[in-house]
């Protein structure tokens, strides 16, 4: 018998619960130590979901991952909302 329980996940800006399709996935790889938009998810190492709003995606990211994330990154992140 299938599940038809869906997995929630929180936001990190705004501590929302949404679907994971509903949600941006930034991971850090765990050997490269590169950070990428990851929805895929094939890359392993530590993530955070951010909702797709511009809010909470300027507040928390840095600290989630620990480390600094770069303007290029965050551009990245703006561009998937644009989509």
């Amino acid at each position: 018998m299938a599940s038809d329980k869906k997995f929630l996940r929180k936001c990190i800006g705004c501590g929302s619960y949404k679907e994971k399709n509903e949600l941006i996935k930034i991971t850090k790889d765990s050997k490269t130590q590169e950070t990428f938009i990851n929805p895929i998810s094939k890359i392993f190492g530590r993530s955070c979901y951010i909702c797709k709003d511009e809010n909470c995606i300027k507040m928390k990211i840095s600290k989630i991952l620990k480390q600094n994330v770069s303007i290029n990154l965050k551009d990245k992140i703006m561009s998937v909302l644009e989509s």
